[in-house]
Formats: C-alpha cells, structure tokens, sequence
C-alpha cells in the first residue's frame, strides 16, 4: 500500500515508516500537525507532540518526500475514550490534514503512526481513517516497549530527547541527550519507579535527527535552549526550543570516510551499549605527517561505525609517531574518569591526551604506568626491577582513588619489556612482580580489607621500545565492584500484597528522607540540607510529589490503578507547624500534576485522601 505517515518527529513515528516498509509499503508522503503559533515549543494537547516542530520542515528534505502540515486550530473538547466527530475538537484538524493529503495524491490507502499504548491516540486516528476510507498502520502497537527501544537504536535512529517530565529525568542533564546515551538510565527508572521506557506515560519527549530514511541528509542541532515549566519540583518538566540548526548533506559526510578504505581493517564487538573497536593499517606510515593521515582515516572509520549506530564521537586526541591507539565508548553517563595534569607526589601526571583511569561497569580501565617518580616525572635510574615497583607503586596509588588496590583487585596485568632491556632483568621483572603484589595483599589484610582477593593472570608483551625509553610498562585492569545496598527509596515501604485483590502500602517518611528528597531535587549534597527547616513549605511541596509518585509505582507494580483505592490517610506531626489546609493543598497539587502526566489517572472533584 501507499503510505501516509503521520510524524511528530519523535522516535516512534519514524520508527512506525521503517516497519511499514520492512512489511512491503510505500511510504509516499509526511503529514505533520504543527501549533498555530510558531513561538508556542509545546500545546497542552492529547492527541499531538509539538516540542521540536520548528525543526520538521526539513524532513521533507532528508528523507526527499513531500511534507502537508496544517497548523492545530482545535482544542481537546471530546474526552471520552471513544471518540465522536466533534467540531472545534484537535482531532478534526487530523482529519482536515489527511483528507487534504489524499485530494492531492489519491493512490494512498493507508496511514502510518507512531502508536505503542495509547488507546486514547489509537482510537482517534482509527477514526480519521475511517471516515477517509484508509486503513491505518500501527505496527508498533503493542510491542515490549525495552524491545522497541532496543531495535530503534540498533536500528540507527539517532533520537534527542525535547522534553522531559518525570521523577528522575533532570532538564539540565538529561535534555538533548541521545536515546541509546539513555536506555540505561530509562531502564534504571524503570525499575525504581515503573516509568515507561518509550515515554508512553508522557516521561520524554524526542526529536530525531537522522535515521536510515533520511537518505539525503541528517540534522544537525547547532544552538537551543532550555525552558523549563516547574523547576524545582522532584519531577521537572523542561522543553528544548530549538534556536539554530542546520542540514548536513549525507553523500559529502560519507565520502569522507573512504580515504585509504583498502588499507584499513577494522574489527568491532558490541554488548549493551559497549563497544570495543580495533583498527589496523597496512603500510601505514613512517613519518609523523603520514601518522596524523592514518590517525584521521582510523577516526573517520570508527566514526562511521558509531554513527551506524546512532551515537555520535567526541572530541578526538592528538598523535605523535608510531601508537596503541585504545578507545572506551559508552553511551551512558556512568563512566567515571580519572584524569590529573598536575605534577604532585600522588602518581606521575597524564604525559599525553589521555587519563589515568576510567571506571566503567564494575571495569576499572588503568593507562599503563612507567616507573616514574611522580614529584619530579623522571625515570628511576636504579635499573628495570626498580623501574617495575615504581610503576606498580604509581598503579596502586590510581587504584586507591577507586577504593580498590592491584593486589586485590586486579583481573589482568599486562606488562610491556622493552627489548632493550636483557633477558636476565626480564625474568628478574617477573619475580620482583609476584613479590611485591605478595606484600601488598597482607598489608590489605593488615589493614583489614575485607574486599574479595582476585588472583590476577599475567600477560608478557616484548616491545621495540616504551615511552620514555622505559624498560617496563605496567598496566593492570581491575574489577571494582559497586555498592550493592537497596535503593534508599525502598527503607520508606511497608507493603502486604494479595495478587489481584488487596494491595496495601503504608509510607513512612522520617527527618533523613525528607533530607534525602530535598538534596535529590535540588541537587545538592545530602549535608546541605538544613534538617531544621525539613517541614518547611517547600520541602512537604517535595515531600508530597515524592510519597504520590512511589506510591504510584507500587499501585502500578502490583496491578492496581488509583481507581481501586478504598482509602488514603496521610499523617503527619501536629507540632510541624505546617497547617493541616496547606498540607491538603500540597497533596491535591501533587494529585494533580500526576494526572496531568499520565492519562491512566484520573481526578475527581473530591480529594481520594
């Protein structure tokens, strides 16, 4: 069938045209409804997503297919599940954009959307087409949603988030970000708080940038800003307004990636969102001028692997002659990287574009360390054994700023001999190494580490020559495990539940929670927190978003929605000195900011509590 496809320009309705066409369509035009005034970023509407809408005139461009818009003249008037032809409502202006779009290309039969749960949207677009004669295609209806997100990033959509409006999702950090940069931490939410992954409760909002339909260009977000519409409260919400972009012409990106393509070989594992990329050159070359050429060819090439994925690189080092050229590339915000340029008596500071350190999933990735006296970054000149208990010193002294130490926690050594260095010191290497790990794992257990001990394996590697003409190069990888307490979230629940029948949750908030929300809110240090002024006004406004959105999850959790509550008591200290009126008030907003969120909710005249 010829296809319509209804875009917003989030992630779903893109995703939705790359399943009409995998099942055999045509996708043949766009249709996009688009606020009636152009300064307006976002409408309180139900029906359509307008964060981003200044950016969607060019994927008429991108994707090279022509664009209809209408801008929204109606409002939300029916809002009832099942919808009735109902003037001046939004959805009129649906079917005034479609029925517009087939006059002008009367081969199409069918309409593509974006729809994963919504019955609310399903029902009004099943509606339109009805009344039109077309069938509507909805292929992501349905679907696992941590499945969908995990195909639309294989997949190469390349998706910012434009808005977000949940507990966990903070404007400033999580705005403009990439999907597969935050399929980690929406998975996290997941769990703590029953979001839902794709956004479908109204958590995010995104904008897709490039994707395997945009065939002649990708978009570039060059400048925008922030707004936000309730800083301040445990669940944000912030928009992007975009203020400048621009296209980026997709036959000039690729040609630059096939310089020297016959002498370059490349291998590439991938396991969640961790890529591990190896390039080698044939013939590279010998001079330093000829060394940046093969630098920019293997960039450009792990670059193009990356963007096949969706995810973009970041600023790229510098190199001089002949190099190991390492990268660890995550597309989450745990990594945790240790990097010191000032000479101090600690370790020997970074000598290159690189850290000393990075901490990644439980890994801690260690540069390999010389023997290098830290205070004044010269080699030992007592010989290679001395060489070798400096460096281990150095990489004990990196591994103690992750709360771990080499002989206990290290998985791998790899030590590189120079082979300027005769055979009798290598061995001497070997030996003074086992010795002096020994020593370090009963001074641990001296100091009373209860840390499990690794044994670690070792690797030997013969080299023409090291950095600094060094004889030995340590460097150890080491396994730092994370702290495994409860989500401090889960010491407020008691809970006694019978499946599908009783479901009963008793909050208890204490002095230290109220502290622990108002750091987390306002991103602050836990100590900062005045514990004197807890019940103030803005906190208990905290206080009462946080108890209505766990108790939220635990109604979602366990199968139940806001409709089975049989009763809701809220107790609280009389000497807080917080009126029981405003408390009331604080309770009713946070009820309503709920509703307001998520479509499943539903408010009364009269509070439920």
């Amino acid at each position: 069938m010829k296809v319509v496809a209804l875009v917003s320009g989030g992630k779903d309705s893109c995703y939705a045209m790359m399943k009409c066409i995998e099942y055999g369509h045509e996708i043949v035009a766009l249709a996009n409804l688009m606020p009636a005034d152009d300064s307006v970023d976002e409408l309180d509407s139900f029906m359509y997503q307008t964060v981003g809408h200044q950016i969607i005139a060019s994927y008429a461009e991108c994707m090279g297919l022509p664009l209809f818009r209408r801008r929204i003249q109606g409002s939300t008037r029916h809002q009832t599940l099942n919808y009735k032809t109902t003037p001046g409502d939004e959805v009129e202006d649906m079917f005034v954009l479609l029925n517009e779009v087939k006059r002008q290309i009367p081969s199409i039969t069918a309409v593509s959307s974006g729809a994963i749960a919504s019955d609310y949207q399903r029902l009004r677009v099943e509606s339109v087409c009805s009344r039109l004669g077309l069938v509507s295609l909805a292929y992501l209806w349905k679907q696992d949603q941590s499945l969908l997100l995990h195909e639309m990033i294989t997949n190469r959509i390349w998706a910012i988030t434009v808005k977000v409006a949940a507990i966990g999702l903070v404007p400033s950090k999580h705005l403009g970000k990439g999907i597969a940069f935050l399929n980690t931490h929406l998975h996290k939410l997941k769990e703590l708080y029953g979001i839902n992954v794709c956004g479908e409760g109204g958590e995010y909002e995104t904008l897709t940038l490039d994707c395997p339909l945009f065939g002649n260009a990708r978009i570039v977000l060059d400048e925008f800003q922030i707004v936000l519409h309730s800083p301040g409260s445990i669940a944000s919400v912030g928009v992007i307004h975009p203020l400048a972009f621009h296209l980026e012409n997709k036959e000039t990106a690729i040609s630059l990636i096939e310089v020297r393509d016959d002498i370059i070989y490349i291998s590439r594992t991938k396991k969640d969102n961790i890529f591990s990329i190896c390039c080698w050159l044939q013939d590279s070359c010998k001079n330093s001028a000829g060394s940046h050429e093969d630098l920019a060819t293997v960039l450009k090439h792990i670059e193009s692997q990356l963007t096949g994925y969706g995810f973009r690189m970041g600023a790229c080092p510098r190199v001089w002659g002949k190099l190991i050229l390492k990268f660890l590339w995550q597309s989450d915000n745990s990594k945790n990287v240790l990097h010191v340029q000032s000479i101090s008596s600690w370790a020997p500071s970074c000598i290159g574009p690189y850290s000393q350190a990075t901490l990644h999933k439980e890994i801690l990735h260690m540069a390999g360390q010389l023997g290098l006296d830290p205070a004044t970054m010269t080699l030992c000149n007592e010989g290679p054994s001395a060489e070798l208990e400096q460096a281990l010193e150095n990489s004990e002294a990196v591994a103690n700023v992750f709360n771990c130490s080499i002989s206990t926690s290290t998985i791998v050594f790899t030590i590189y001999c120079s082979a300027n260095t005769p055979l009798p010191e290598r061995l001497e290497i070997q030996e003074k190494q086992d010795c002096f790990l020994e020593q370090m794992r009963l001074l641990q257990l001296e100091y009373g580490s209860k840390c499990k001990i690794l044994y670690p394996i070792f690797l030997y590697v013969l080299v023409p020559d090291l950095p600094k003409r060094a004889s030995v190069e340590v460097k150890p990888i080491l396994f730092v495990p994370e702290d495994t307490e409860t989500a401090w979230h889960d010491s407020c629940i008691q809970k006694c539940v019978v499946s599908g029948k009783i479901c009963a949750v008793i909050l208890s908030i204490t002095e230290d929670h109220v502290a622990k929300i108002g750091s987390e809110s306002l991103g602050v240090n836990e100590k900062d927190v005045d514990r004197h002024n807890s019940v103030s006004k803005g906190n208990m406004e905290r206080v009462s978003r946080f108890c209505v959105y766990l108790l939220d999850k635990g109604i979602i959790e366990n199968g139940f929605s806001w409709e089975d509550t049989m009763n809701l008591r809220i107790y609280f200290p009389t000497n807080s000195g917080i009126q029981m009126e405003t408390l009331s008030l604080l309770f009713k907003n946070a009820m309503n900011e709920l509703a307001e969120m998520d479509q499943r909710v539903q408010i009364g005249k009269e509070p439920i509590f």
